[in-house]
Order: C-alpha cells, then sequence, then structure tokens
C-alpha cells in the first residue's frame, strides 16, 4: 500500500460515497426550490411576529363612557 490511500480511514471511497449520496438527493434546480420555500416561510413568521409586537406595543383602546338613566 502506497502512503497516499493509508492517510484516510475510508481508503479513497469518501468521494464515491459523497457522490453516490449526491445522486440519491434531489437535483439543484429542486433543492433551489426548497431553500426559497424556506426563506418564504421565515418572511412569513417574521410578518407574523411584527404584527403581534405591533399589537401589543399600542396602548389599549380605552371605553367609551356612556349615561344610563
Amino acid at each position: 500500500m502506497s502512503q497516499e490511500t493509508t492517510k484516510c480511514g475510508c481508503h479513497g471511497a469518501g468521494p464515491l460515497v459523497t457522490e453516490f449520496l449526491r445522486k440519491l438527493g434531489p437535483s439543484d434546480d429542486v433543492s433551489q426550490h426548497f431553500r426559497n420555500a424556506r426563506l418564504e416561510i421565515l418572511k412569513g413568521l417574521r410578518a407574523m411576529l411584527d404584527e403581534q409586537i405591533e399589537g401589543m406595543s399600542k396602548p389599549p383602546k380605552q371605553g367609551t363612557k356612556i349615561t344610563v338613566e
């Protein structure tokens, strides 16, 4: 065995396994779609939190006094 093949415990199988796993996963186009979807979900959560913060930051509305006879 050469010293090159003994440097890594996988004995050179790492790149082959990586390529095999890459082929099992979604394509780059599909991955990009999911990245975009995740970003939109986070933006929606941010908007929802902003609305909640804004609503809680406003002073409570005072009721209207009416005279009852």
